[in-house]
């Protein structure tokens, strides 16, 4: 990769978390960046678990964060977990910051995958993504993957072709307990990733009950709540 950083300013987000925008890697459409925000109203995570760490605080860095995760989880379990988490390929200087280079998921049509939470707001079935959200949670708990909260806007419906669906989780990687007792016992295991994907499911049936994310949401919040290209959240953060 060139020396010369990276010219993200410019372009549009297709996403805006409470913490980092992703961008499409200019030129290469199977990849993205992640950069952290920096606008005023960006959600500021700091690392502080113990008092004597209270007076030296640092904000929390989700991509050298992401970057271990996925380290771990390649290291662990071999090329096999591509099929439902994207690969980093480190990190690239850019002018909006340091970003981490990934995998980015798009359907067959070119089309950047979906997440889930956009997959209901436009209205699509549950129904049709049922089967593959079922193999997503079996292949976590085939291969003893833990993860943080399962939230909607975190996994996407990648469409390989017409009519085929497979679930891809693009953040929330990590175990979310101090002492991961889960990984003493494959029972214990299995327990916690059916609970998980279960609160999951249900989550996004409520959401699907309430139509999805309202618009006054989408245009009001300091955040693009999985939506592709937000408009007014992406006019928002270039604003400030």
């Amino acid at each position: 990769m060139s020396k010369e950083p990276l010219i993200l300013k410019d372009l549009e987000p297709f996403g805006v978390g409470g913490r980092r925008l992703c961008f499409e890697y200019p030129g290469d459409p199977g990849k993205c960046v992640k950069v952290l925000r920096t606008d005023p109203h960006r959600t500021v995570q700091f690392r502080a678990r113990t008092r004597w760490k209270m007076a030296v605080r640092r904000p929390y860095d989700n991509n050298e964060d992401e970057r271990r995760q996925i380290d771990k989880l390649f290291s662990r379990h071999g090329e096999s977990v591509k099929k439902h988490f994207p690969r980093h390929y480190g990190f690239i200087q850019t002018d909006l910051g340091r970003g981490l280079v990934l995998d980015l998921i798009r359907d067959f049509d070119s089309e950047i995958s979906m997440s889930l939470r956009e997959w209901i707001t436009r209205g699509k079935s549950l129904d049709e993504v049922r089967e593959a959200f079922q193999e997503f949670r079996d292949f976590l708990i085939d291969k003893c993957i833990f993860t943080r909260a399962i939230l909607d806007h975190n996994l996407v419906v990648f469409r390989p072709s017409e009519g085929q669906y497979r679930i891809v989780m693009i953040d929330g990687l990590g175990d979310s307990t101090l002492i991961p007792v889960a990984l003493m016992r494959q029972k214990w295991a299995e327990k916690r990733i059916v609970r998980k994907t279960t609160e999951a499911w249900r989550r996004m049936q409520a959401l699907l009950e309430r139509g999805g994310i309202s618009q006054d949401a989408l245009e009001n919040s300091s955040w693009g709540h999985g939506i592709r290209y937000n408009k007014a959240i992406n006019e928002r953060v270039k604003g400030e």
